[in-house]
């Protein structure tokens, strides 16, 4: 589906946001601390906000206020602001997505007024905050290495279900600050989602059956970011959706205003990567197994009609540690578990700079989640059901 190029871009980048990124960074690699050492973080609990719009956003922003303005001043303002004249800029960027996030839901943007009502920011600066995703891409700095999204379902899965699976590959400085937050919507699905201060939802299962994960592109041929929906709002929405076809709908109806990489999957086995910029988005839906690391079609990575497409090397990794598996019988969890405990190559578990993995059953409506890397898991899970009993890990 085409964008049209009318749609109004919005930032121009200079050195100056390089080296205000770069400071205070430990450059991949660098750690020498023990591959046995676990982060000194505590593990994951779920909190439950729940409410009308305006008031989960209140609740939200009250109770992660702290949280909240720190990560405002680290991530964005230490990262993306090197001086007031970029700052009310970017001010005025966040002030004109108010449109399209009002055009896609009302429901996000009164949750958005909320949270600014309780966290003390203004609600430029809380739309800025969901903003990170495209201002890292556009920002001209170093890239570290991202997320590898996994889905998985019958015929592949040995018990039937559907799991779609994640690392969160960033910055290490940011090891223990996400949290695991169940939105209960009172009309709609409410959703597990996984998060950072600020950012509600950035992958997550929801009661419908429908598990999201993802992960950024490397796409300097579109410029941007545009005036759209930011991603973590995005994500919001498709979670908040009853089936897949009503997340490809959304998706095409949304102004998106960056770059991303969907993988979704459904109770029933159906799996669907959504691949966007901001002037286009393509769809490809299948079953049995879908790994993406950045752009996967055709389309966005402009392979030739007839021609394999070229993916990035955690991609074929895992497609490496899939089919292995899959030839030794059907995969469950446990073997998914294993996968992102790989260190047979530097490319699925990065360690100090793999943050968490978390493993979403789709058909259960369970999120599984290790603080740290997936080669020293410690997986805590949580139902969407309450009533539902969890075996410990």
């Amino acid at each position: 589906m085409k964008r049209g190029h009318h749609r109004r871009t919005f930032l121009t980048w200079s050195a100056a946001s390089s080296l205000a990124w770069m400071s205070g960074r430990v450059s991949p690699g660098a750690d020498r601390r023990p591959l046995s050492e676990r982060p000194d973080v505590p593990d994951h609990r779920l909190v439950t906000i729940e409410g009308s719009a305006r008031e989960r956003g209140r609740k939200y922003g009250k109770q992660f206020a702290g949280p909240i303005h720190d990560f405002f001043r680290e991530r964005i303002e230490g990262d993306f602001v090197p001086n007031q004249t970029r700052r009310n800029r970017l001010l005025r960027y966040a002030a004109a997505c108010i449109g399209p996030i009002r055009r896609l839901s009302v429901e996000w943007l009164e949750e958005l007024e909320g949270m600014a009502e309780g966290s003390g920011l203004r609600l430029e600066e809380q739309i800025l905050l969901t903003l990170h995703e495209e201002l890292w891409h556009r920002g001209e700095i170093p890239s570290l290495p991202h997320c590898t999204a996994l889905a998985l379902g019958p015929p592949d899965t040995a018990d039937g279900h559907t799991y779609v699976a994640q690392s969160w590959d960033w910055y290490r400085t940011l090891c223990g600050k996400s949290q695991m937050l169940k939105w209960k919507r009172p009309d709609g699905p409410s959703a597990i989602c996984y998060s950072y201060p600020g950012l509600r939802a950035g992958a997550g299962v929801n009661s419908a059956g429908i598990a999201l994960c993802w992960t950024s592109v490397l796409d300097k041929t579109v410029k941007g970011p545009a005036v759209g929906v930011p991603t973590y709002i995005l994500i919001a929405h498709l979670l908040a959706q009853p089936s897949l076809a009503a997340v490809r709908e959304e998706a095409k109806r949304a102004k998106q205003a960056g770059w991303f990489t969907f993988v979704l999957g459904d109770r029933q086995g159906n799996l669907l990567n959504i691949e966007a910029s901001p002037e286009r988005i393509v769809f490809q839906s299948g079953k049995g197994t879908l790994a993406r690391v950045y752009y996967g079609t055709p389309e966005m990575t402009g392979t030739p009609a007839g021609k394999a497409v070229e993916l990035h090397p955690q991609c074929r990794r895992m497609l490496e540690l899939v089919e292995s598996a899959r030839s030794q019988g059907k995969i469950d969890r446990q073997q998914i578990e294993r996968f992102y405990s790989d260190h047979a190559t530097r490319w699925i578990c990065k360690h100090f700079n793999t943050l968490d993995v978390m493993i979403y059953d789709a058909t259960e409506g369970v999120a599984h989640v290790t603080r740290g890397p997936g080669c020293l898991a410690r997986y805590r899970s949580f139902a969407l059901d309450e009533g539902r009993a969890l075996k410990a890990d």
